[in-house]
């Protein structure tokens, strides 16, 4: 075999910056402009800026992008996240888990007395050299590696993680919190310290210079440190909890002054890119900058022989960007294969893997031309560039472009592949009319028939805004049938789009529900039910929190309530009132829905399903739950989903109306004296008519008028042909009338009773406009039920009515009893009962 040696000339380079206030000027330091004096010195060297390159007959003109000195890394910011939170936990854990953390200290303490007194002379050695000596040696270590702003940045941690603790030790010391002293310090005494800041600050100095990243520095460091919190605990000045506090409050302050104060960048250069694109066998003679992500950088390059491809380089600076969105995403969506904060390797590895197997199964995709490595902290990826419009670029849209658009995803599909981003800047037109696809990195192979149908929905939204759906419809159909088109419907959610189209579809919001129309017309009779993609709403997470919120300040009167004595010293008679109220208040609820139906239903069934309601809201808002199941109960009686809705809309608009009229004729006669003359408070006058100032002033601007209609207008054109057609028919909208009167009647007795069970003496009007106020801010709450609000609305009214506070809060918590809490049990039954029946 014969080898032939081509000796190759030198490499010509010159690097352009485009100028900017912290960007040099040409001839300066940072100015990378090649003469020949220096280009023969860099080739007999063997380097071009630090690079080990092969000389080239070409020259090479790099347009690079600014890149700053020092950079803020994301991970930085999420490992202080983590420190503050670790943090929190130890105190939690030290001050409700007080016997535990007391006998983790005693165990500490046993086990110490059994060391040998030479381990112990040792450790103290250790930990008192150490303390001194690693910062000295890591500050010589610096220096002579020219880290002068590391080494100024480790002090100023060290300075702020000192002073931080002595903060937190004097502040716990003069709080009254004897518990937490106890658990911190071993002892209730103020001038006990609960951390140790010299360790602490040593903390913060070694995260800042970096030693654990470095050998041998990461064992000392370890061996220091270990010693250090050895001799803590040995002393019995502080507890296990107080130490561990200080490592991470030490901790946080280091990674936050890292973030802040920034990390020398380890970003190739423009120079450093085309060396490694050299070596890897695709020599150029361009290279400009296009643009920057949340991963890297993006370049496009021109080869020797005239070709252009797109270069990619991945940094890892930026590993941890977007860690607070995957997580978040990973908690909410039941499966979200492309979650996951960046890692430059994991990323690099997932994009290959995706691309070669795009190429391999013909897809219309870039290709990958070259995977390589440009130093210890950056990759790059080159792919072929396609020349073309993206769709978001174009201004006429053919169905033929729509057609080839569907067939490159068919082609993934085919082979069990995903794209899992098909938003309009992600489809190109090439120059000969070919549609092609990218943005692929984020997709998937031997992908399952859940995210085949993602894909397929999120195109067919794509290319209904850039269209209309008519035209996405008949091109999706003649692509993939009507078998394969329908299977977008169960996944045509915003919440299973990429975020590029949510936004899209946020300007368009009508566009979902006409493409499911659509798809519900083109396949009659085949299942809608959508895919549950959500583990929970954030709507759900926000109502459990103030669930929890309003739960624990409920507890925590009720522990100040003795409810036994509660029941003893209530009227047994009026109790008894104010449960048979409570069960008419069901009847009402009853007619109220099936007097707006036409269709007739069955009343003992309506009627469990208003009791099954009461369980509902256990779990959700007070109107939300109740109208779902009455939603629900009205399809499973036979009713169309959409007039089943319509129905309970306009038994919603119906009560609102008369509630309102309620509170007003209430009003009226709770301020009406036994003389008949009507004196209402002066305050209440005042607090009216600044309302109805107000309402008129926002009626006059057009900008209300304009949202009002907008809000409105789709309610009324829902329910207005519903409440026609019930009005054709008088006894059927007086039942609904007169059940809407009785269950706002029968809560106010309920209420009556409840006041009357301990004595208290008010005019029935008065608690009527009480009730009817205390509803409406129940309704408003976003808590289970109302909780917590319904409680602190119902006891201020009755306070402010005259009643005594003490009476007051009784009378609520007697009426919640009655109207709220025991209820839950039979709506438990009823639910399962219906759901068993086919009811629900």
């Amino acid at each position: 075999m014969d080898i032939t040696r081509v000796r190759r000339p030198r490499l010509r380079v010159w690097e352009h910056h485009p100028v900017s206030p912290e960007a040099p000027f040409p001839g300066d330091a940072g100015e990378q402009v090649a003469d020949p004096a220096r280009t023969a010195a860099e080739t007999a060297a063997g380097t071009v800026a630090g690079t080990a390159v092969t000389p080239a007959p070409a020259t090479v003109v790099i347009e690079d992008q600014h890149i700053p000195r020092r950079v803020r890394r994301p991970l930085d910011l999420a490992r202080f996240v983590l420190a503050l939170a670790i943090t929190a936990a130890i105190i939690l854990i030290a001050y409700f888990a007080s016997d535990t953390a007391a006998g983790l200290d005693s165990d500490i303490e046993t086990g110490a007395s059994l060391l040998p007194s030479i381990l112990v002379l040792i450790l103290n050695i250790i930990g008192g050299i150490g303390t001194l000596g690693l910062p000295i040696a890591v500050a010589v270590a610096l220096i002579i590696r020219r880290r002068m702003r590391q080494l100024f940045d480790s002090l100023v941690a060290l300075f702020i993680g000192v002073v931080v603790l002595t903060a937190v030790s004097w502040g716990i010391s003069t709080l009254d919190l004897p518990a937490l002293l106890l658990a911190l310090a071993g002892s209730t005494s103020a001038s006990a310290a609960t951390t140790t800041p010299i360790l602490g600050g040593l903390v913060a100095f070694l995260t800042v210079a970096r030693t654990m990243g470095r050998r041998p520095w990461n064992v000392l460091t370890v061996v220091v440190l270990g010693s250090l919190i050895i001799v803590s605990l040995l002393s019995g000045g502080i507890t296990f909890a107080g130490v561990g506090i200080s490592v991470t409050i030490g901790w946080a302050v280091g990674l936050l002054t890292r973030y802040v104060a920034g990390t020398p960048t380890t970003r190739p250069s423009g120079l450093e890119v085309a060396a490694a694109l050299d070596r890897g066998g695709l020599p150029i003679t361009v290279l400009q900058a296009r643009e920057s992500t949340d991963r890297g950088r993006r370049y496009l390059a021109t080869s020797r022989a005239g070709g252009r491809f797109l270069v990619t380089v991945l940094d890892r600076d930026l590993e941890g960007a977007g860690l607070a969105n995957a997580i978040w995403t990973s908690l909410r969506l039941r499966d979200d294969s492309t979650a996951g904060a960046f890692n430059m390797r994991r990323s690099l590895d997932h994009a290959a893997l995706v691309s070669y197997a795009a190429q391999a199964a013909g897809a219309p995709e870039p290709r990958l031309l070259l995977a390589t490595e440009v130093g210890p902290d950056s990759v790059l990826m080159a792919h072929e560039f396609i020349d073309g419009v993206r769709f978001s670029d174009l201004d006429d849209i053919s169905d033929d472009d729509l057609l080839g658009a569907w067939r490159a995803m068919r082609t993934l599909h085919e082979n069990q592949m995903t794209h899992r981003s098909l938003s309009a800047e992600h489809l190109i037109r090439a120059d000969d009319g070919t549609i092609w696809l990218i943005g692929g990195d984020t997709g998937s192979i031997a992908a399952g028939d859940v995210a085949q149908r993602i894909d397929t929905a999120e195109l067919l939204t794509t290319l209904a805004l850039l269209t209309d759906v008519t035209r996405a419809i008949a091109t999706g159909r003649t692509a993939l049938g009507v078998e394969g088109l329908g299977h977008a419907l169960p996944a045509l959610q915003p919440v299973a789009l990429s975020p590029t189209t949510r936004r899209a579809i946020r300007k368009r919001k009508n566009v979902l529900v006409q493409l499911r129309d659509a798809l519900v017309e083109m396949r009659p009779g085949a299942s809608n039910e959508q895919i549950n993609f959500e583990r929970f709403r954030p709507r759900t997470l926000i109502m459990i929190i103030v669930g929890t919120i309003a739960g624990y300040v409920l507890l925590s009167q009720l522990t100040q309530v003795d409810l036994v004595g509660l029941l003893q010293t209530a009227d047994w008679g009026w109790m008894a009132a104010a449960f048979l109220l409570s069960i008419v208040t069901y009847f009402g609820a009853a007619w109220s829905l099936s007097g707006f139906v036409p269709e007739h239903l069955k009343l003992h069934r309506t009627i469990l399903a208003q009791v099954a309601g009461d369980f509902a809201t256990l779990v959700s808002p007070p109107t939300l739950g109740a109208i779902a199941i009455n939603v629900r109960f009205l399809q499973k009686a036979g009713l169309h989903p959409a007039l089943a809705g319509a129905s309970v809309g306009v038994s919603q608009v119906m009560a609102f109306v008369f509630h309102i009229l309620l509170l007003l004729v209430f009003g009226i006669a709770a301020g009406t004296q036994t003389d008949l003359t009507f004196d209402p408070p002066r305050i209440a006058v005042v607090i009216v008519v600044a309302v109805l100032i107000v309402l008129i002033a926002l009626l006059a601007v057009p900008a209300v008028r304009r949202l009002i209609t907008k809000r409105i207008g789709p309610l009324l054109k829902e329910v207005g042909p519903r409440l026609i057609t019930v009005a054709q028919r008088p006894m059927k909208l007086l039942e609904g009338i007169g059940g809407i009167l009785l269950l706002n009647l029968a809560y106010i007795g309920v209420l009556y009773a409840s006041v009357r069970a301990f004595d208290g003496n008010m005019s029935i009007a008065v608690v009527g406009v009480v009730y009817l106020a205390g509803a409406t801010i129940g309704q408003a709450a976003p808590t289970p039920g109302g909780l917590g609000a319904v409680e602190a609305a119902l006891a201020a009214g009755l306070t402010a009515g005259g009643l005594d506070a003490g009476l007051a809060v009784s009378a609520v918590l007697l009426y919640r009893l009655i109207t709220f809490w025991i209820p839950t049990i039979p709506g438990y039954w009823a639910f399962n009962w219906l759901t068993k029946k086919g009811a629900l």
